[in-house]
């Protein structure tokens, strides 16, 4: 029963992942940590990212907004340690809330018609990674700065899920390497990630489908539903903690 029920857990945020190019993290962290130990929920969670990106990144390659992407990941590899070093100084509850704030508050934006005129310089794309390593080094939530870079200019909806799919392996992989590093990725992990990953592919195939019968309008407002189901479920993780 366990197992069926943290099936059914990827598979929803592997759907969410194939057709929009992100959210699936933050949904497999907050429903797995319900079922299992965090500390092998979130190696096994980068784990199905990176997977899931390698499974998306092929079809997406050509579609990639690659000056603005190599800007804003040299950014966030840079500002990453910033944040782990944050994290140890400032209350992660606090932290949460605030990252969940502004989340809601550029999706409001975004909702009300707010865009940038044109499509991510370096500077935007440096201040969004720049935002996106600190965020992601303090809280482990780095997505939200990047979607929204991407979603609140000129750049079509199919480049910027395409660049956020790219982007995501980098900073995925790079986490589980770290993690690894530390020693983070047991037996169990392992274990965990060849279960899970067959049934994300599915729910990534399944989304990709959807994605490509979509119009742009569409996408728009799957996008800033799943910025407020990730702002809702940030708050409600500091609510309960």
């Amino acid at each position: 029963m366990v197992v069926a029920v943290a099936a059914a857990a990827v598979l929803v945020g592997a759907f969410v992942r194939g057709y929009a190019g992100f959210g699936a993290s933050m949904f497999w962290v907050a429903s797995l940590s319900l079922i299992y130990a965090p500390s092998s929920v979130v190696p096994t969670v980068l784990a199905l990212e990176v997977i899931a990106s390698l499974a998306l990144v092929p079809a997406v390659f050509r579609q990639v907004q690659w000056r603005s992407l190599g800007w804003m990941l040299g950014a966030t590899v840079l500002t990453m340690p910033l944040g782990v070093a944050m994290l140890s100084l400032l209350p992660e509850r606090e932290m949460r809330l605030v990252v969940a704030v502004a989340v809601i508050a550029g999706a409001a934006a975004m909702a009300l018609g707010f865009r940038f005129e044109g499509e991510p310089g370096v500077k935007m794309a440096v201040a969004a990674g720049s935002v996106s390593g600190v965020v992601n080094g303090s809280t482990g939530i780095g997505g939200p700065p990047a979607v929204i870079l991407y979603f609140s200019g000129a750049t079509a909806h199919h480049v910027g899920r395409a660049s956020l799919i790219a982007y995501f392996l980098g900073t995925d992989l790079l986490g589980f390497v770290m993690m690894a590093a530390v020693g983070l990725v047991d037996w169990q992990v392992m274990v965990h990630t060849a279960l899970f990953a067959p049934i994300a592919l599915v729910g990534i195939a399944i989304g990709q489908r959807l994605f490509a019968r979509s119009g742009e309008s569409g996408f728009r407002s799957v996008v800033l539903v799943a910025l407020l189901l990730m702002a809702a479920a940030m708050i409600v993780q500091v609510a309960v903690r």
